[in-house]
């Protein structure tokens, strides 16, 4: 069984994750001394009050163990208020950076697709009047010769 303060997110004794156990030098702190800060759960979510002198806890909703930073960070991202900026400084970092490279190489990729395109385009381009030209000089050597027949057999006199 549980006891209390596992029940609200802490971990008291140790933390049991990827199979290590880690001792908990907060374990004899007394509850009521301890002042606990809002944090989010990083798996299901769920609103927690945790202890931010411990590493690690567990959540009470789906019962996973979690980093508590990472959870007060959580809670900080989603509750961030701003009354007023003159002037925003956005830091382009991790993930953030690797999405927009993500969509510069396929930005990249897909101009390269386009540009092969029109050059397959003109190639063909090509080729179709190269063999329109020979078409049509075939068709005046077939008109002139009908034209000479005709001709000879008095058909336009």
């Amino acid at each position: 069984m549980q006891n209390a303060a596992d029940q609200d997110g802490i971990i008291n004794k140790k933390n049991h994750t990827e199979g290590r156990h880690m001792e908990n030098p907060q374990a004899n702190k007394d509850p009521q001394t301890v002042k606990f800060v809002p944090a989010i759960c990083p798996k299901c979510g769920g609103q927690l009050e945790v202890d931010p002198s411990q590493e690690a806890a567990v959540c009470k909703f789906c019962g996973t163990p979690f980093i508590v930073d990472k959870a007060i960070q959580n809670y900080s991202i989603q509750n961030a208020h701003i009354d007023h900026a003159d002037n925003v400084t956005v830091d382009l970092k991790g993930s953030v950076d690797s999405v927009i490279g993500m969509v510069e190489r396929e930005l990249d990729k897909s101009r390269e697709e386009r540009r092969q395109e029109r050059i397959v385009e003109n190639e063909n381009s090509k080729e179709f009047f190269k063999n329109s030209w020979k078409y049509m000089l075939a068709m005046f050597a077939v008109l002139i010769v009908v034209w000479v027949i005709a001709n000879a057999l008095g058909i336009f006199n």
